[in-house]
């Protein structure tokens, strides 16, 4: 397994990996209860995920070693979310492609019993304290119709950049500098 990006593997008390394959149904399973948790409030997102149609390329990045995990003290995944510094065919749609330093943030969930905690907000800030290397900047995209969402990361301080796609299809672009050089 390949050496981590961030500085620190703690995130609060608890220990934050690469995801191993063994992990994988976890994860899956955890993104699926989001998906049908966000459908039941009224929210369109993640329908294809929910469906099963990224079960597949969950599992790739899990191999790829760019999905993290976060665990309680009982070996349970609290949190799970997949970053690259490198784009991947939907960062290449959404962003067009960049020659810049960045790192796509993707499928940041948290496991249900960690819900209303604020640890999606924690967690985003850690990731920002955390990252090594010489990269400037985290993006990520969201449903630009999920105004929980979008709203979530206005206040977690990231920018908004501006839609990509149109209608029912558009995505709201964000990106964050990073706090600290190294």
């Amino acid at each position: 397994m390949s050496q981590s990006i961030f500085i620190s593997n703690q995130f609060d008390a608890y220990p934050l990996r690469k995801a191993t394959p063994s992990d994988a149904d976890a994860v899956i399973r955890i993104l699926k209860d989001a998906a049908v948790w966000i459908q039941a409030k009224g929210i369109s997102q993640w329908e294809y995920l929910r469906a099963g149609g990224e079960d597949n390329e969950i599992i790739q990045d899990i191999h790829k070693g760019t999905t993290y995990v976060v665990e309680a003290k009982n070996g349970q995944i609290k949190a799970s979310f997949n970053l690259s510094d490198i784009q991947n065919a939907w960062d290449l749609e959404m962003w067009g492609e960049k020659h810049d330093h960045a790192y796509y943030l993707h499928r940041l969930v948290v496991h249900p019993e960690y819900r209303h905690r604020q640890l999606g907000k924690k967690l985003l800030a850690w990731i920002d304290q955390n990252l090594g290397g010489n990269n400037s900047c985290i993006r990520l995209d969201c449903v630009g119709r999920n105004d929980v969402l979008n709203k979530f990361y206005q206040q977690a301080g990231y920018t908004y950049i501006g839609k990509a796609g149109v209608g029912e299809d558009a995505f709201s672009l964000y990106e964050k500098r990073l706090l600290r050089s190294s």
